[in-house]
């Protein structure tokens, strides 16, 4: 498979295969999981390679090298209206609480793309969640679901 975003995507791909991640094995398993596709993203190999990538691994990857904390179980919550005045297109990385001190817990899938996150969601507190795949990719699910269609007005 080739990756769409190559100068965005090779940094992170080495990444996660230095820290053991991503072998030739598991990613041919998500490879051929999602029908042998030509090209992709990333973002979109990781989410499909979610029951494939040990949990374990990856959130310490995330905690040990990208200093991101586990919170608890990453979900959209029921009060969907709390994250008002977020990009439609939603960020690299997704928030998915707020706080009772006012900053926003946000789900880290891509580390590489924290300054563009915290860019888009300025001028927020943020607070970098380790999600496993599975929970991240529940999360982008029900964000898309839950984002208004082009023209309609984003819940403030």
């Amino acid at each position: 498979m080739h990756f769409n975003q190559v100068e965005a995507d090779g940094g992170l791909l080495a990444d996660l295969k230095d820290a053991g991640i991503l072998d030739p094995g598991t990613m041919e398993r998500i490879h051929e999981s999602m029908g042998r596709p030509e090209s992709g993203t990333l973002s979109d190999f990781l989410l499909a390679g979610a029951e494939l990538i040990p949990e374990n691994p990856w959130l310490y990857w995330l905690i040990r090298r990208h200093g991101c904390h586990r919170f608890g179980r990453v979900a959209w919550p029921a009060e969907k209206d709390t994250l008002g005045g977020v990009p439609s297109s939603g960020p690299p990385n997704l928030p998915y609480r707020c706080t009772a001190e006012g900053a926003w817990m946000v789900a880290v899938l891509r580390p590489d793309q924290l300054a563009v996150t915290a860019s888009l969601l300025a001028p927020r507190r943020l607070l970098w969640a380790a999600g496993t795949l599975l929970e991240l990719r529940n999360l982008r699910n029900s964000w898309v679901n839950a984002r208004p269609a082009p023209g309609k007005a984003t819940p403030q």
